[in-house]
C-alpha cells in the first residue's frame, strides 16, 4: 500500500472523496506524538496511487489557520512513507497578472503568521535549518509540466504571503505585501513547508486562486451577498471548480514522477549536518527525543 506522494488539501478532499472523484482506501486520522491528524485517504483510482490528507472538514467544520495540526499531519504522511508532499490551497490574487482559476507554484513566500507551531524542534537546536530554495523544485516542475500537460492555465512561479486568518486582508495590508512583491494571499503552507523539510520530504505547494484579494476601487465594487462579497462572480467559481477538479490527476502525475524516478533534489538531506554533528540515528523518529 506503500505511496511516495501525499497530498495535503482542506475540503476539497472530503469533498472530492464523496462524491467519488477520489476513491480507494478510508485510513482515518492517526495517532501521532502530536495528537491526532487530519482525515488520510489512501487514493487508487487514478493513474497512481497517493495519500490524500484532508487539514479539516468541509462546510462549519472549518477551523482558525492556526487551529490545524500540521505537526501531527506532517508525521503522519512521513511515518507512513511518504517522500513528499503535493499540497493545496486556495489564495487571493494581489497581481494583475494572475487571474481566478489560474494554478501558482509557488516559489517562495512571505510568512506574517503568529499564532502556529512552526517547529518539531522547539527546545533544541535541531530546527535552525536555512530556508533555500523554500519549495522542492523537483516537485514544483514536475507539477506543473503536469498541469501543462492538461491544459491548466497555471504558472510556474510566484511568491506568496502567508498571514494569520482566518479574517481577511483589509486594503492597506494588500498594498503593503503587493509593495514587497508578493503575488498572492494565503492562509496556508505554513507551517507545512518548514515542517517537512525537518523530517527531509519534498514539499511544493499548488495555490489556486479563488479571488481578487481587497485592494480598493481598483477592482470589482463590494457586493452584499455575493462570493467573497463580489470579488468572485459565478463564471469565476466555476474556473475554480474546474482547476481543483484536477487536483487528484495531477497528484497521480507527480506520484508516476517519483516513481520513475524523475525527483531529483537534495530535500531528502535537509538534515545531513544536524545527523553528522549532533550524532543522531538514521531513524527519523528518535530526533524528537533529541531535545534536552
Amino acid at each position: 500500500m506503500a505511496a511516495m506522494i501525499a497530498c495535503i488539501a482542506g475540503e476539497e478532499i472530503t469533498r472530492q472523496w464523496s462524491d467519488g472523484q477520489l476513491a480507494g482506501e478510508e485510513l482515518g486520522r492517526r495517532e501521532t506524538p502530536f495528537g491526532l491528524s487530519g482525515p488520510i485517504y489512501h487514493v487508487t483510482n487514478h493513474e497512481r496511487p497517493f495519500y490524500a490528507l484532508a487539514r479539516y472538514g468541509s462546510g462549519l467544520a472549518k477551523p482558525a489557520p492556526h487551529r490545524i495540526n500540521n505537526r501531527a499531519n506532517i508525521y503522519a504522511l512521513k511515518d507512513l512513507g511518504a517522500a513528499g508532499v503535493l499540497a493545496w490551497g486556495p489564495g487571493g490574487a494581489i497581481t494583475h497578472d494572475l487571474a481566478v482559476g489560474n494554478l501558482v507554484m509557488l516559489s517562495d513566500l512571505i510568512d506574517q503568521t503568529f499564532l502556529r507551531n512552526q517547529t518539531f524542534f522547539a527546545d533544541c537546536a535541531l530546527g535552525y535549518l536555512r530556508q533555500f530554495p523554500v519549495f522542492c523544485p523537483a516537485l514544483s516542475r514536475v507539477a506543473a509540466e503536469a498541469a501543462g500537460r492538461v491544459n491548466l492555465a497555471h504558472h510556474t512561479a510566484g511568491t506568496a504571503a502567508v498571514r494569520e486568518g482566518p479574517r481577511l486582508e483589509t486594503p492597506a495590508e494588500i498594498r503593503t505585501l503587493a509593495a514587497v512583491g508578493a503575488a498572492l494571499v494565503t492562509h496556508l503552507f505554513v507551517p507545512e513547508v518548514f515542517l517537512a523539510r525537518e523530517l527531509q520530504m519534498c514539499y511544493a505547494a499548488a495555490c489556486y486562486v479563488v479571488n481578487y484579494a481587497e485592494t480598493g476601487s481598483r477592482h470589482r465594487p463590494f457586493a452584499a451577498g455575493g462570493l467573497f462579497g463580489g470579488l468572485v462572480t459565478a463564471t469565476d467559481a466555476e474556473r475554480v471548480t474546474a482547476t481543483v477538479r484536477r487536483m487528484g490527476e495531477l497528484v497521480s502525475a507527480v506520484a508516476a514522477a517519483a516513481e520513475a524516478g524523475d525527483l531529483s533534489c537534495d530535500c531528502a538531506a535537509t538534515m545531513a549536518r544536524n545527523v553528522e554533528v549532533y550524532g543522531l540515528s538514521d531513524d527519523w523518529r528518535t530526533w524528537l527525543d533529541a531535545a534536552p
